[in-house]
């Protein structure tokens, strides 16, 4: 019996041995060329169909990678909490800044997996803040709400059910009342958003000028005084000891990455959304034409905003 359990264990002994070698053979055979281009063997390469990973950048790996702590728990069983990506886009990213990637893996043996990601796009992701949605219905309406969102909803209030806000009732002086009894005067969200903001016209303000020319931007777009009022109390203290902001009322690239889908459908839909980043010096761009909007019949107003921190 003990010469039985001596071969077993043996046996053993050499199957962990030969299996560890199988393994550490796989993944010395993973390569770590600086670009997909310089693969010998791309039929080692798989693209995966929407395979993206998205999270902090925590070091900067000469010459061209970054080594990211993911924040998508689809891939930490393949990839762990922190992964290396190669990048043509190395000089771009900041530590601390969220990025997502689109990517391309290698085929891997025994369930090993690299742990470097070869890029096939980069992205920063946008925080959106603070958006928040006031209803002012001409009579006591029920309503109901639903977001959109390419990306991923951080924090909302109240809380944003399975199929959006539903089934409460709008006054006309804008007071929001649930099922539940509870009333709110708006809706709130917060969301990561897989955009890309357009700054290719805007506006370079001192950080002192940054209150009255909100001020006067709010008010050509069409908030009222309360609404302006509630933007600036939140953004102003973010804003106004930078030297300049450079700032960009997005359009289409805010409302095609975050629909707002609202039953009744509202006579007016009022969405507006700042991008904006800080700099030092004074930047020339291109002046924005801000399109007012006239408000007619049940009126629904979003605000909200975001920082640029890729520049």
């Amino acid at each position: 019996m003990k010469r039985i359990i001596s071969l077993l264990t043996l046996l053993a002994l050499c199957l962990t041995f030969f299996g560890c070698t199988e393994n550490e053979e796989a993944s010395q055979n993973i390569s770590v060329a600086e670009s997909v281009d310089d693969v010998d063997n791309q039929d080692d390469l798989i693209t995966v169909e929407n395979g993206d990973i998205y999270g902090k950048i925590i070091e900067k790996i000469e010459p061209n990678i970054l080594q990211i702590e993911s924040g998508n728990v689809r891939f930490k069983n393949e990839y762990g909490e922190k992964v290396d990506i190669i990048t043509d886009q190395f000089d771009e990213w900041e530590i601390d800044a969220e990025i997502e990637v689109t990517f391309t893996k290698y085929k891997a043996a025994n369930g090993i997996y690299p742990t470097r990601i070869y890029a096939e796009k980069v992205m920063p992701l946008m925080l959106c803040y603070k958006p928040i949605i006031y209803f002012y219905p001409e009579i006591e309406t029920l309503c109901s709400a639903e977001l959109l969102l390419n990306g991923n909803l951080t924090c909302t209030y109240p809380d944003y059910k399975e199929n959006g806000w539903s089934d409460f009732i709008a006054q006309p002086d804008g007071t929001l009342t649930f099922p539940d009894g509870k009333s709110y005067y708006a809706l709130y969200w917060e969301g990561i958003n897989y955009a890309e903001w357009d700054l290719s016209n805007g506006f370079c303000v001192k950080g002192e000028d940054t209150a009255s020319f909100l001020e006067q931007a709010l008010a050509q777009l069409g908030l009222n005084e309360r609404e302006a009022n509630e933007f600036i109390i939140y953004w102003l203290p973010l804003m106004q000891n930078n030297a300049y902001n450079v700032i960009s009322f997005q359009t289409e690239a805010y409302t095609e990455s975050a629909v707002l889908k609202v039953t009744p459908t509202p006579d007016t839909l009022l969405r507006v959304f700042m991008a904006y980043y800080p700099s030092e010096t004074e930047i020339d761009i291109e002046p924005q034409a801000l399109q007012p909007t006239e408000r007619n019949g049940f009126t629904v107003v979003e605000w909200g905003g975001s920082v640029v921190t890729n520049k």
